[in-house]
């Protein structure tokens, strides 16, 4: 009994993981959608520019990236689907093999049972039950008989009643036999809807593919004005890189005019800034995003160029498209320490969070003052679109003292 119970448990914990996982599946299905639609919205607003637009091939790859992703979702949920449908054909084979094996029982069953109803009535008629109990020759000879003939009654009310209950059990099994076939039908449409999806996702992943490849086709002939574009680019963004170290060494020289150093040679906090600090930490994989809607379109770290391969790149933060006049909000707590201009690239915001320093790059609005404390999720401004270009993204970056951070790592759910 025990072991039966335990293979229950077994079986509705598979059933449940089956079910939970399924939902996780679609939930991510449904935001990848959700972002290859967004990045589509993205491509359109620059297809005037796309000749001549690195942005672009940008927005491109994002919706290659998010399409093949949906794909291997799709390939997932399909390998799920196919174990299920497995398990319910044998399932199904077990209960068939089930209802066979019943309904022999009660054919036999059936059969001992006429057979005593024929013997009975062959007896009754040969032979009276009173007259065989007062033939008897002694008291005791009669009170055998009394319970044979009890018994025998017995036993002919048991088969009955076994005849019944197998007839019964055998209604619940094909009810769930029929259950199970239009279960495993369902299973199987389903599985072809997929299959469906996945050719028009294959489809249109080699489309966009194609569309790329004629892009940086038509941009490689233009190489020696990208070159310089991206020259310009990497410039700019070093100035940044020295500016936000600068900054962040005033913060940290601040800090010790505080408080001495430790023996590690860590930056001091006060305890306000300490737990400020470690309340950042905790929620690493859980910081709301600086913009409400948007994706990733350049990923933290050394990558090579999508376009020109021999050229490697290296990005402090990410980079996350947008619409025109998103509000940018700051990801936690803290306070406004720096606001500085980049020529090119609008207005750059640093927030301190202790040992721990946001910075948004990009705004063309500021709607706070060097100084002010901020709260998660509060505006800090609105999104800069560069005109010639048609690029609306915000740089963001995450630093741990002198150490940049992958902001992908402390996002929530930026994969």
């Amino acid at each position: 009994m025990k072991q039966n119970s335990f293979l229950f448990i077994l079986l509705f914990i598979s059933y449940l993981s089956i079910g939970q996982n399924k939902d996780v599946l679609k939930q991510q299905q449904i935001a990848l959608e959700k972002e290859i639609n967004y990045t589509t919205s993205l491509l359109n607003k620059t297809k005037e520019n796309k000749k001549s637009s690195l942005v672009y091939i940008d927005y491109l790859d994002k919706k290659i990236s998010s399409q093949e992703r949906l794909l291997q979702l799709l390939n997932i949920e399909q390998n799920l689907l196919k174990k299920q449908i497995f398990k319910l054909e044998n399932k199904i084979l077990e209960n068939e093999k089930s209802i066979n094996d019943s309904e022999k029982e009660i054919v036999e069953l059936k059969k001992e049972y006429a057979e005593i109803i024929y013997s009975l009535q062959k007896n009754k008629n040969e032979r009276n039950d009173l007259m065989f109990i007062i033939s008897s020759e002694t008291f005791n000879q009669a009170y055998k008989r009394i319970l044979f003939l009890r018994e025998y009654s017995r036993a002919r009310q048991a088969q009955a009643l076994q005849i019944t209950k197998n007839q019964d059990s055998l209604a619940i099994n094909k009810e769930r036999l029929f259950s199970q076939q239009q279960l495993i039908k369902s299973k199987k449409e389903q599985n072809q809807d997929i299959i469906s999806n996945k050719k028009q996702s294959l489809k249109k992943v080699l489309i966009s593919k194609d569309e790329k490849k004629i892009a940086v086709s038509k941009l490689k002939k233009s190489e020696q004005i990208f070159l310089k574009k991206i020259k310009d680019q990497q410039k700019k963004s070093r100035k940044l890189e020295q500016k936000i170290k600068k900054i962040i060494e005033e913060e940290i020289m601040l800090a010790r005019e505080k408080i001495k150093r430790d023996k590690d040679n860590k930056i001091s906090l006060t305890p306000e800034a300490q737990l400020l600090s470690d309340k950042f930490s905790s929620n690493k994989g859980k910081l709301p995003w600086p913009l409400e809607q948007g994706v990733i379109i350049q990923k933290y770290g050394k990558q090579k160029h999508k376009v020109f391969g021999n050229i490697e790149t290296f990005n402090n933060g990410i980079n996350i498209a947008t619409n025109k006049n998103a509000i940018i909000r700051s990801v936690f707590d803290g306070k406004i320490s720096r606001i500085f201009f980049i020529k090119g690239e609008g207005k750059a915001v640093l927030i301190n969070h202790g040992e721990f320093f946001t910075v948004y790059s990009g705004l063309e609005e500021v709607k706070v003052k060097l100084g002010d404390n901020i709260l998660s999720k509060e505006e800090i401004g609105r999104v800069l679109t560069r005109e010639n270009d048609n690029r609306t993204e915000l740089h963001f970056e995450i630093w741990q003292g002198y150490d940049k951070q992958d902001p992908s790592l402390w996002l929530f759910e930026a994969f």
